[in-house]
């Protein structure tokens, strides 16, 4: 094990130490500086990438050591458990959210502690697996602050160092200056595109309230004015009900008159209609003999 991490951390030190960028070594660092750039200002925002990503990385971790525990010696096999076990953990920690929030934060500790610390032994690699533990079970209960600020930290170190390297400057003090650098501004985008929601309920509140003493100091007049006239129609509405059915009880009142009348009244009445439609007719008829000349 501790075989593995020497020379895992001689290949760190030795892609640092580089005394001059070859053209495959310049794009490697071009990539990382985008990368850390992206990391600190949409570390929050793309959540679930930088999960799988970081589900990947650590199950990719966790194969090779099973490789390597168990007695593999072929390198394909290295590749397949690693791969496997990589792919395992990404669709696990995009799965599950809680899951993949304490894989993301147990991935900023360990990546950070491994950046600081340089673990050449087991029991400093047992303190990075630590911190990355203890970051991922307060990333489960704080998500939003810690990621933001982990992946501040994380991306700001990898823009900050990879732009040292292209600009061909010391990494101390102008690589830890330009890193410190970009963590902040991360930090400070982060917290402000990505507020919380009870911090904007809060806000609304807050003016919804100032309103209302606006409102209750300073009434308007169109409100006064709206508040007399309902006032003045629900005085005069008991009365004008009572009226309404008057007129209503004074109509029903006369229909049943109309319709108590005796049967004589209503044959008097039908045959003088009668009487009236054939005198009409005959009246009619009379005309228009006299029209075509007919005596």
């Amino acid at each position: 094990m501790n075989d593995i991490l020497q020379q895992i951390m001689n290949m760190i030190e030795n892609t640092r130490t580089v005394p001059s960028i070859s053209s495959f070594s310049m794009i490697g660092f071009t990539v990382l500086l985008i990368f850390g750039v992206i990391n600190c200002i949409l570390g929050y925002r793309l959540l679930r990438f930088w999960m799988m990503l970081c589900g990947f990385v650590i199950g990719a971790g966790i194969g090779f050591g099973a490789a390597y525990t168990g007695g593999v010696t072929e390198k394909y096999m290295y590749a397949v458990f690693m791969v496997g076990a990589g792919v395992l953990l990404a669709v696990i920690a995009f799965v599950s959210y809680k899951i993949g929030i304490f894989i993301l934060g147990a991935g900023i500790g360990i990546g950070l502690g491994i950046y600081v610390f340089h673990p050449t032994t087991s029991l400093v690699f047992f303190f990075c697996l630590l911190l990355g533990v203890g970051l991922g079970v307060l990333a489960m209960k704080q998500a939003r602050e810690v990621l933001i600020i982990g992946t501040s930290l994380l991306g700001g170190a990898m823009a900050g160092f990879s732009a040292a390297k292209l600009g061909g400057l010391a990494d101390i003090p102008y690589g830890l200056g330009l890193s410190a650098g970009f963590a902040l501004l991360g930090m400070l985008i982060q917290f402000a595109t990505n507020r919380r929601k009870d911090d904007d309920e809060e806000e609304e509140y807050e003016e919804e309230e100032k309103g209302y003493r606006r409102s209750v100091r300073k009434p308007n007049r169109n409100t006064t004015t709206s508040y007399k006239r309902s006032s003045r129609q629900k005085k005069t509405a008991p009365k004008k009900r009572s009226e309404q059915r008057k007129r209503a009880k004074e109509n029903s009142e006369r229909r049943k008159r109309q319709g108590k009348r005796s049967a004589p009244e209503r044959k008097r009445g039908d045959s003088r209609k009668r009487n009236l439609v054939d005198e009409e007719f005959e009246r009619v008829q009379e005309s228009e003999y006299n029209n075509y000349g007919f005596d």
